[in-house]
């Protein structure tokens, strides 16, 4: 074996210890001062295993400002929730607290009724902002993005830049890079209005400049922009590729309409894994991952899985059907059936990693469409090898279990076979998939596991009518 580290699957965040907080609202103590003591971020990652009324309590002992570090963390329809089990006036102070992406994303998730009276009591400015943000596809960029970001002019020097930031810092909820725009006519010390893109500098080259240096001398020029309609994953992968810390987002005549940070993405690229897992699971991941496990109800369970279900059960009748065709066969030659779990279940896994592996490729653009060919070819090179490998192992085994010598070649022949189709199918199911625009992992491994369990069984079985001696007789 090779000397690399095995990573040990675990939890990146540990799990704290809240104890103090379930006797503090058992009645033993003071809640108010127990919260003062527990990290909000963790108070927010376990609200959703706990009731609503609970949940109320501990909004109700915290200040505004702890309760919306704890909500930015909890799933936003958990925050949802509890936003609308208390008064609209506090709830709107709460939101006040967050950042304008968390903030719409909890609000999104609200309540037709419930959305509609913490919007009143926000103030109007906050109310407009809100409307223009969720206007967008949820998938596009500008439902990540947030408007309050650190502009200067081109003409200001390094000083006057880092000047606005402390004057405007109630104001500026992006200050990783200062986005530099044009604002001629704007006065030094007066918000900007011609908010053109024309360069890019990072805070930290602001405060080792000289105080007096133009920010047009030290800027990067013409900086990487994208529209406030560009999917997220293009966002992403502009962000990735470039070690950006957050991506400028403009209009169409190219002034700043906001920017979205890169944890941002990095959170919606984390919530779509989820959702994919789920969808390779057989889980219909978009209903599921829409709220946390516990907040889950059995109706929405039941339709998160029913639907995959009752497609594979009937999927699966056509095993059965391969089964009755080959009946003579089997009776004749009982063995035969020994091998079934073995060779479907070698078909399913292999196939399962095939979709595993393309489905991340397509993922990280490591393969495009245009590379189907290229694709199906290696992975057909694949299955060969691991069913030769395989079909060796397979062979001796079976001369294991005392059969003759034709059934164990039959078996050996029968999983390189299956092993080569199920990577070839395996490796175009995702991209079939991609190229009707539906998500690759909502049907591939699903769809995986049928065809080749099916087709599998009637390619051994075909196999087996040729090479076995016993089925040839009268």
């Amino acid at each position: 074996m090779s000397g690399a580290a095995v990573e040990v699957v675990r939890s990146a965040v540990p799990v704290a210890d809240l104890a103090v907080v379930d006797a503090a609202l058992a009645g033993d103590g003071a809640l108010a001062d127990v919260l003062r003591k527990v990290r909000p971020a963790d108070l927010g990652r376990d609200l959703s295993r706990r009731s609503g009324a609970d949940v109320r309590r501990l909004l109700e002992a915290s200040d505004d400002r702890r309760a919306a570090s704890m909500l930015r963390v909890a799933h936003p329809a958990v925050a949802a929730k509890a936003l609308a089990s208390v008064e609209s006036a506090r709830a709107a102070r709460v939101l006040g607290f967050m950042p304008t992406d968390h903030r719409a994303r909890i609000v999104a998730a609200l309540h037709d009724d419930a959305r509609a009276s913490i919007e009143a009591a926000l103030a109007p400015e906050e109310r407009a902002l809100l409307g223009r943000v969720l206007a967008y596809d949820e998938v596009a960029v500008g439902r990540l993005m947030t408007p309050k970001v650190w502009l200067c002019r081109a003409r200001d020097t390094a000083a006057e830049a880092l000047a606005r930031l402390r004057r405007d810092e109630r104001d500026i909820e992006v200050a990783q890079n200062c986005y530099v725009v044009q604002g001629e006519d704007a006065p030094a010390d007066a918000a900007i209005v011609d908010r053109r893109l024309v360069g890019v500098i990072a805070l930290r080259e602001l405060v080792l400049a000289d105080p007096a240096a133009e920010v047009a001398s030290i800027m990067v020029r013409d900086p990487i922009a994208v529209g406030a309609e560009v999917p997220r994953g293009d966002a992403a992968e502009i962000i990735q590729t470039h070690e950006f810390l957050s991506l400028p987002v403009i209009d169409g005549g190219g002034a700043v309409m906001g920017a979205v940070r890169v944890d941002d993405l990095l959170e919606a690229a984390l919530r779509k894994v989820g959702a994919g897992l789920l969808n390779q699971g057989g889980v219909h991941g978009e209903v599921a991952a829409q709220v946390p496990y516990f907040q889950t109800s059995l109706v929405r369970v039941v339709r998160s899985r029913l639907t995959w279900l009752v497609l594979l059960f009937v999927a699966e009748t056509a095993t059965g059907t391969v089964l009755r065709h080959f009946e003579g066969e089997l009776s004749r030659v009982v063995a035969l059936s020994f091998f079934i779990p073995l060779l479907i279940g070698t078909g399913g896994n292999a196939g399962s990693q095939t979709v595993s592996t393309v489905i991340r490729a397509l993922a990280l653009g490591e393969v495009r469409l245009r590379d189907a060919a290229r694709v199906v070819i290696k992975e057909v090179s694949t299955g060969v090898l691991l069913g030769l490998l395989l079909g060796c192992i397979a062979f001796f085994r079976a001369l294991m279990w005392h059969v003759h010598m034709d059934i164990a070649a039959c078996v050996a022949l029968t999983i390189v076979v299956v092993c080569v189709w199920a990577n070839a199918v395996g490796a175009l199911i995702p991209i079939a998939a991609q190229r009707a625009g539906v998500d690759p992992t909502v049907v591939s491994a699903p769809l995986i596991t049928t065809l080749v369990d099916a087709s599998g069984l009637f390619l051994y079985l075909t196999i087996a009518h040729l090479l076995v001696a016993g089925l040839h007789g009268p």
